[in-house]
């Protein structure tokens, strides 16, 4: 949701009610729900918005045992205007198999990402740590709304201003 107070603009994130490890999102206003789809939205723009988060065991589960509940996820990611995919580690990392994971292979999980990428038209973002994953799920949370949600212009300008890693801004 985004509301203005005194000039000032703030978008709360929606986090869902299962996400076992969410991001603090310091600085920023936050609640908790059950979102359809993914992990994390924006109040008030749940059914249009969302990034699911994955670590890199949750990856690895995610394109082996847990492959159709997967790409149910993704199905329901879908159906948005918009999603996207952080998986917190880079590329490289999640080319490192888990030793839980025995029965597949690196190519499996990798192609099984960038496929999913493309017949859903759902992009997916590594970011190197948590931190970098929390910044890349605000920041495109906060894209979307001021490229697609709209917001207006006073809401779309005064998000542009916006840093990595704050959620309210003063219009000037």
């Amino acid at each position: 949701m985004l509301y203005t107070s005194k000039r000032r603009i703030v978008l709360i994130i929606a986090i869902d009610t299962r996400e076992q490890l969410p991001y603090p999102f310091d600085g920023m206003q936050t609640q908790r729900c059950t979102l359809k789809a993914g992990d994390y939205s924006v109040v008030g723009y749940e059914d249009r918005v969302a990034v699911e988060r994955k670590s890199h065991s949750d990856a690895w589960q995610s394109m082996s045992s847990g492959r159709g509940r997967f790409e149910r996820c993704v199905k329901r990611l879908a159906a948005l205007d918009r999603a996207a995919i952080v998986i917190e580690c880079s590329l490289s990392e999640l080319c490192e198999r888990p030793s839980q994971i025995q029965r597949t292979n690196v190519a499996s999980v990798v192609g099984g990402l960038v496929s999913y990428s493309a017949q859903y038209a759902i992009p997916v973002f590594f970011a190197d740590n948590r931190l970098l994953a929390e910044r890349i799920v605000f920041r495109y949370l906060a894209s979307w709304i001021k490229h697609r949600g709209k917001g207006g212009a006073a809401q779309a300008d005064a998000l542009a201003q916006v840093g990595a890693s704050v959620g309210a801004v003063d219009v000037q």
